[in-house]
């Protein structure tokens, strides 16, 4: 039986998935990154992991591995260049000591991708191959298909797309210079901020209770914000369906997405590319699972 590996490494976690050809998935498993002391205990952790993977699938054979490893990183040549959320593996190369490590093809990618990868599984017949994510986290990133493939810049570097502006300004700076990028604004750090700062509560508590001028500007700050961003990227990659991924995306489909829908509904057609905006649907399990995928694109020459 064919099948593929996903790896995908965040700053708390590494979450593995072993996928057939039909992408269904066999086994999965994980271990913490605080577990990681070094390149060798990666590499046995990972090793252990997939062993255990093929336990519970029975005559698999692993044809390659996908990492989706949280960023900056240089897809070209495997580096993790990310001092602040993966320390021991900043500097390191991944794929050649993996694929040294397993005996397979290894290929890499920014972990918005892999997710990206993982939720366009999900939308099966709907996928038009113009699609782009948006992960509300901790931070925010970004991730655009033009044509069912991944947009990408010269250099190696996956574009951070998520220090562009979304057309509010904070009068605080984020640390990537701006006061008005979208992680600055509409991510979960940002969000939580600034309602504990101004209100002395939690975002959710200002949408339920929007009682002042000052909350309700909150809140239209944050509709706006997604608006502004949503219909950016549409604009520029023609983007027909955007997905909304990440820890904050239950907050934004309780409270934003509504706004935002009606909204985009005053888009005039034939100016504006009018985007249909979902929820993820694979959770946190969409990283892994688009790790796999993307072993499989790149193993067969599909990417």
């Amino acid at each position: 039986m064919r099948c593929f590996c996903g790896i995908d490494i965040g700053g708390t976690g590494v979450k593995l998935a072993l996928l057939d050809e039909n992408k269904t998935v066999l086994s999965m498993d994980d271990f913490s990154t605080d577990s990681i002391h070094g390149l060798d205990a990666f590499l046995e952790a990972v090793s252990f992991s997939l062993t255990k993977m093929k336990s519970y699938a029975p005559g698999a054979e692993v044809l390659a591995v996908g990492i989706g490893c949280t960023g900056p990183l240089n897809i070209e040549t495997g580096v993790v260049e990310n001092p602040y959320t993966l320390p021991e593996l900043e500097g390191v190369c991944l794929t050649a000591p993996v694929q040294s490590a397993l005996g397979i093809p290894v290929y890499i990618e920014n972990d918005a991708n892999t997710a990206h990868l993982g939720e366009v599984s999900a939308l099966d017949a709907s996928d038009s191959g113009d699609t782009a994510l948006i992960t509300l986290g901790t931070g925010v990133g970004c991730s655009v298909r033009i044509g069912y493939r991944l947009f990408s810049v010269p250099g190696g570097i996956h574009p951070e797309m998520g220090h562009t502006s979304c057309g509010i300004d904070s009068d605080i700076r984020c640390y990537c210079g701006k006061v008005n990028c979208m992680e600055n604004i509409l991510s979960g750090t940002a969000v939580n901020r600034d309602a504990d700062r101004f209100f002395g509560c939690t975002p959710e508590e200002v949408f339920e209770n929007p009682d002042t001028d000052a909350k309700k500007r909150f809140c239209e700050n944050i509709v706006h914000g997604l608006f502004n961003s949503v219909t950016t990227l549409s604009g520029i990659f023609n983007s027909r369906i955007i997905i909304l991924a990440g820890g904050m995306t239950v907050f934004y489909n309780k409270y934003v997405l509504g706004k935002l829908e009606n909204r985009i509904e005053m888009l005039e057609p034939g100016i504006s590319v009018i985007p249909e905006v979902v929820t993820a649907k694979l959770g946190k399990d969409s990283g892994r699972i688009g790790a796999a995928i993307l072993a499989r694109m790149k193993f067969e020459n599909r990417i």
